[in-house]
């Protein structure tokens, strides 16, 4: 039994911080997870979770004693529930600014098993590291073309470089959007590996010296 109702057009927001980088020529990083949640539930798989995974990420590298090269914006979206519109604001707003990443978080919290990655020619040794620093974890390269989730797809669609952290789905659809996504669903072992590996990997992207523009966003 749902319970929307329609109440017009409303205003959301979305939430935007940063951890400072060296260069700015280099590019900025973009990560994140959106904010709102379905009506019936509280949203911790969708996508509370992604939030808190991106989030960790970002204040492990802003903890650190030194800054890293690209500036590294973290974006938590509103409205993505009702049609991406925080991501598509975010796009509008800030497409001229010279983006060298993206990626989000929007799959629950569960493991993640493998990635998939589409890097601009000239970024070979950066796929070679990240393939490198995810054995440790278990995690396999792909062969998949990367999508980046609703809030980053224009960005994608307009040739951003992005990395996809495939998580295991199994019990995703059991419990998004019902009642049942409650923080008791998280499992604190497997949200722990996805701040870790969303760590290493954001490191290694942040602090590349390799050339990740992609050109100018259309």
């Amino acid at each position: 039994v749902m319970t929307p109702r329609q109440i017009g057009t409303q205003q959301s927001g979305n939430v935007v911080a940063e951890v400072p980088g060296t260069d700015r020529d280099a590019g900025l990083v973009v990560i994140g997870g959106h904010l709102d949640s379905w009506d019936l539930g509280t949203g911790a798989i969708d996508d509370g979770a992604g939030v808190a995974i991106t989030t960790a990420a970002a204040k492990a590298i802003l903890d650190t004693a030194k800054k890293p090269r690209r500036t590294i914006r973290l974006v938590w979206w509103g409205a993505e529930e009702v049609g991406a519109f925080g991501g598509a604001d975010y796009f509008k707003r800030h497409r001229a600014h010279p983006h060298a990443f993206v990626a989000e978080s929007d799959s629950g919290a569960d493991r993640i098993w493998r990635f998939d990655l589409k890097l601009p020619t000239g970024a070979e040794a950066l796929a070679e590291r990240l393939a490198k620093a995810m054995v440790p974890f278990g995690i396999p390269k792909g062969k998949d073309a990367p999508h980046g989730g609703a809030d980053v797809a224009l960005f994608v669609d307009a040739g951003v470089p992005v990395i996809d952290l495939q998580q295991d789905s199994s019990r995703y659809f059991d419990y998004h959007h019902t009642p049942d996504d409650t923080l008791d669903k998280i499992d604190p072992v497997q949200l722990q590996q996805n701040a870790d590996v969303w760590s290493v990997m954001l490191n290694l992207v942040a602090n590349a010296p390799e050339d990740l523009m992609a050109g100018p966003v259309k």
